[in-house]
């Protein structure tokens, strides 16, 4: 908690001395979207559950999402499925 809020007071101190205004800073984060997956209570029941064939689904998209700090200008999200030959994860 102590260093949450020092990297506050360090950011906003840095922001005043950048003469930053709230339209310059950004912010971006990712999240995954389990798009196939069922969810925990459903009115499946749990034989139906046990039959062969029965596979929970684990597709996931990626969205990244970015704004600005007043919120006026919000990026489109991007959207990353999966590739059959990921090359960011490529070992050499």
């Amino acid at each position: 908690m102590k260093a949450a809020d020092d990297y506050i007071k360090t950011f906003s101190d840095l922001i005043k001395a950048q003469e930053y205004i709230s339209q310059q800073v950004f912010n971006c984060d990712e999240t995954g979207l389990f798009w196939k997956k069922m969810p925990n209570r459903t009115y499946i029941t749990a034989e139906e559950k046990m039959m062969p064939g029965h596979k929970p689904m684990k597709d996931r998209l990626i969205l990244a999402l970015c704004a600005n700090a007043c919120g006026d200008c919000k990026i489109k999200p991007l959207l990353v499925y999966h590739s059959e030959n990921p090359r960011a994860f490529m070992s050499q």
